[in-house]
């Protein structure tokens, strides 16, 4: 390992989970873009922010969403005419539909991060 990668490292350990995130986001959104287009961004929602479920069983995970939101989220935008994007939580990863005013947040599906799906099917 060179002196450098300790440096990092070591710099890293000494963040915040919300520091290391905004660090990783912002590190996987140049990679990313130059490589396969992706956008990924990070965002945080104010107080107006309303989140509802589409789904009964997806009700129980709002209240963890919108304080993630609340508190700044890392995103992958999914489909950016339809405003369909993935939210990274601590141990969960969230499928939305979400208002550009960031106001407006729809809880399509979630899952726990070691149990993630293959596909994803949304029927509305």
């Amino acid at each position: 390992m060179t002196q450098i990668q300790e440096s990092i490292i070591n710099t890293a350990q000494r963040l915040t989970a919300a520091e290391r995130r905004e660090v990783l986001s912002r590190l996987v959104a140049a990679q990313t873009r130059t490589e396969v287009g992706t956008i990924w961004k990070t965002v945080r929602f104010g107080e107006k922010l309303r989140v509802v479920a589409y789904a009964p069983e997806q009700e129980s995970f709002i209240e963890s969403l919108r304080e993630l939101l609340q508190k700044g989220a890392l995103v992958r935008l999914e489909n950016q005419t339809e405003g369909t994007c993935e939210v990274y939580g601590v141990d969960r990863t969230f499928y939305v539909t979400m208002s550009e005013k960031r106001e407006f947040v729809g809880l399509l599906s979630s899952w726990s991060s070691d149990a993630a799906p293959r596909e994803i099917n949304v029927e509305r």
